[in-house]
């Protein structure tokens, strides 16, 4: 069974907030803050489409000579180890698929925490809180 739920902006940002003082409370139990930063890894990403079809109006008016430019996409992830055995990571999407941008609002793609209570060659055992969008 998959359980899903959409937030708004303001329940996005709370979400962010939460996963910034998990960050805070676990980076407070390691060795040194200048280690938590050195792996502090930012990424985005950008997408425009270009959209041309013969007589259906996909993403905007596709089907006129010009295409549609109508299909957007914006990232931005961000991930971080406050200890050795903790991964906290989020992404942020904005997307917009034709209509009046209405649906570009910023929005959680994915966030999560991951522990790893026991991680070798042989094994790997772990528990993972996770919020994962399943809009498409």
């Amino acid at each position: 069974m998959i359980a899903s739920k959409s937030f708004r902006w303001n329940e996005c940002r709370a979400i962010a907030m939460l996963l910034g003082t998990v960050v805070m409370g676990l980076s407070a139990h390691a060795q040194s803050d200048e280690h938590v930063l050195d792996t502090l890894q930012v990424h985005g990403f950008l997408s425009q489409a270009l959209v041309i079809t013969d007589d259906n109006n996909f993403f905007g008016h596709s089907s006129r000579d010009e295409g549609s430019l109508e299909f957007t996409e914006v990232g931005l992830n961000v991930s971080l180890r406050p200890h050795q055995d903790v991964l906290v990571a989020a992404q942020v999407l904005s997307r917009r698929a034709g209509g009046d941008g209405s649906d570009s609002e910023p929005k959680l793609d994915y966030g999560l925490i991951d522990y790893q209570m026991v991680s070798n060659q042989q094994r790997t055992f772990g528990i993972q809180l996770a919020r994962i969008s399943h809009e498409a």
